[in-house]
């Protein structure tokens, strides 16, 4: 080897390295420089525990939760709405049908004042008043024969079926009145049959007393009549 060519390559290497030296220190400078930038500009990212996580999955539960809560306090406070409406409606159903129960029948106009043996048909229609539940109608009808003086031998029959019409308006007191009436007829085959009404509007006047002793009356005086089985059943009833 040639030791001038070697002197030569070295003196060349020295002549340079100040340079490269000087070159590697900027590179090494500015790496620096940027990295603090960043590190000013986005702050150094933290790493996440696990304890951070379990918090942020319970926060996230609890807003869950609290959705679901207000989901179903609308849902109870519609239900509750709903049902207030369905009392109102029950209630509005339960009157209407109150008030047309008690919505009076219809009566026929008083009947016209009958004679001789018109009474006969004037009453034959008042019973049938009666019997059709017309309690109104049949009485006026049968007010209407007794006040005109042409019931004749009717009179007690109109008189009992007036207590008979009184009983079925629930107007136990003057059923009372008129079934008096047929008992002072002593002559009447409808005696028996207003004792026992008498004793049937004490029962629901709550005269009981009263009520046995009326029913007391058909079964001692009236032993044969077609009643006298059913005063007795009476009597049964309120022992």
């Amino acid at each position: 080897m040639n030791p001038f060519g070697l002197t030569v390559r070295r003196v060349r290497l020295l002549a340079i390295l100040p340079g490269i030296v000087i070159v590697f220190a900027l590179a090494v400078a500015g790496c620096g420089s940027a990295g603090e930038a960043m590190e000013d500009e986005f702050g150094t990212l933290p790493k996440v525990s696990p304890a951070a996580q379990l918090e942020f999955r319970i926060d996230s539960l609890m807003n869950e939760n609290r959705k679901l809560r207000d989901q179903v306090e609308a849902v109870t406070g519609e239900n509750r709405r709903l049902t207030a409406r369905t009392a109102e409606l029950e209630t509005k159903v339960a009157e209407a049908m109150a008030a047309a129960q008690a919505t009076p029948q219809a009566s026929p106009a008083p009947a016209p004042v009958v004679t001789g043996s018109e009474s006969n048909s004037a009453y034959e229609a008042a019973l049938s008043l009666y019997n059709g539940k017309n309690y109104t109608g049949a009485l006026e009808q049968f007010q209407a024969l007794l006040s005109s003086g042409s019931a004749g031998k009717l009179a007690d029959n109109c008189q009992y079926w007036i207590g008979e019409s009184y009983y079925g308006l629930g107007k136990y007191s003057e059923a009372l009145q008129a079934f008096r009436g047929v008992i002072e007829q002593k002559r009447s085959t409808k005696v028996p049959y207003a004792y026992l009404m008498i004793g049937n509007c004490q029962a629901m006047l709550g005269n009981k007393d009263a009520a046995r002793e009326a029913y007391n009356k058909v079964a001692s005086e009236f032993p044969t009549s077609p009643v006298a089985g059913k005063a007795q059943a009476k009597l049964g009833k309120l022992r």
